[in-house]
């Protein structure tokens, strides 16, 4: 048993010293020209992806609300998303060949993950990927119409993609209840958009 428990505190002391020269000699690559070896991209990945699966568990996903919301959402995914994650049949942006990891193509991957892990991760964004973490500035009702929109992708064709932005103007709706930076500015603005959409009417900017 003694045996066991300092085999186990060699180890523990020389992962610690392992991990203490990585950190503090520069040895780690952070350049986004580099790319991971195969067990560190897979730990990665697996550990993202458990992480966003685990944490959507819990969330309710609201009914769509057709085509008018689609709309919505599209306007919001030209304006936010569209730079990282490339539209069908388009070509990468310099951002977009410049991260690592490389932005998920949603025209494909959308179809793989849920709606509420698609929430969850638009939300929240995603450590050390780029993803910004769009519910610091937009309310859950945009989040969802931009999801409702993503979640179209994969059945989404480059015409189709191309004729829904040119028959909808630039700017992206704040249906959902607009933004919010959590102070007494992001409460007037609720306010004022929960007016607007009492007489019908959404504001695009």
């Amino acid at each position: 048993m003694k045996t066991i428990i300092s085999t186990l505190v060699i180890a523990t002391t020389f992962a610690a010293f392992i991990a203490l020269l990585v950190i503090y000699t520069g040895m780690f690559n952070v350049a986004t020209e580099w790319e991971d070896p195969a067990p560190i991209r897979w730990a990665l990945v697996t550990t993202r992806e458990n992480s966003i699966e685990s944490r959507a568990a819990s969330i309710e996903v609201p009914a769509t609300r057709g085509d008018k919301q689609i709309d919505t959402g599209f306007r919001s995914y030209r304006e936010m998303c569209a730079i990282c994650h490339t539209p069908p049949g388009g070509t990468d942006s310099p951002i977009t060949k410049g991260l690592n990891p490389a932005p998920p193509d949603l025209a494909k991957s959308a179809k793989h993950m849920s709606a509420a892990e698609l929430f969850w991760a638009t939300k929240n964004g995603i450590r050390m990927t780029g993803m910004p973490a769009w519910g610091v500035t937009h309310k859950d009702g945009e989040l969802w119409d931009i999801i409702a929109f993503v979640k179209k992708l994969p059945e989404m064709s480059k015409n189709e993609y191309l004729a829904l932005d040119a028959r909808l103007e630039k700017g992206h709706d704040h249906a959902g209840g607009g933004h919010d930076d959590g102070g007494d500015h992001g409460n007037s603005e609720s306010k004022k958009n929960d007016a607007h959409q009492d007489d019908g009417h959404a504001h695009t900017h």
